[in-house]
C-alpha cells in the first residue's frame, strides 16, 4: 500500500506499507504544522490506520448502513473507502492521490 497525502494541491507526506504491514515509512514533504498528518516521527502501521479511520465515516453513525449500501461497500473499511472517495472530507483540504494519478483539488473537492 501507498499514496501521497495532499493539502489542496500540494503533495504534504508520502506513506508506503509493506504488503506483511511490518515496514512503514512516512516520508514528509513539509514540516509539522496544520497541513501534516503525521506530526512527530512515530512511523507505524497503527498511526496510518488512524489516519484512513480519519478520513472515513464514524461507526457510532445510525445512518452507516445506509451510506455504505449506496457506496456499494459491506464494511466500513477505512481502506476500501479511501480508495473510492480519495479520503475527502468536507472538514478541510486533505485527501489521498494514489500512484498513477494525476488528479487534482479541483477533480476530487466536494465543497
Amino acid at each position: 500500500m501507498n499514496f501521497t497525502v495532499m493539502h489542496l494541491d500540494e503533495p504534504v507526506a508520502h506513506v508506503s506499507v509493506s504488503d506483511d504491514k511490518r515496514k512503514v515509512l512516512i516520508r514528509k514533504f513539509v514540516p509539522d504544522s496544520y497541513k501534516q498528518p503525521f506530526c512527530g516521527n512515530r512511523e507505524d502501521i497503527f498511526r496510518v490506520y488512524d489516519f484512513l479511520k480519519s478520513r472515513c465515516y464514524e461507526n457510532e453513525r445510525a445512518d452507516l448502513k445506509q451510506i455504505l449500501e449506496s457506496a456499494g461497500m459491506a464494511s466500513n473499511n477505512p481502506w476500501e473507502w479511501v480508495k473510492k472517495t480519495h479520503g475527502v472530507t468536507y472538514d478541510d483540504f486533505i485527501w489521498i492521490r494514489f500512484p498513477g494519478e494525476t488528479l487534482q483539488w479541483k477533480d476530487v473537492a466536494i465543497r
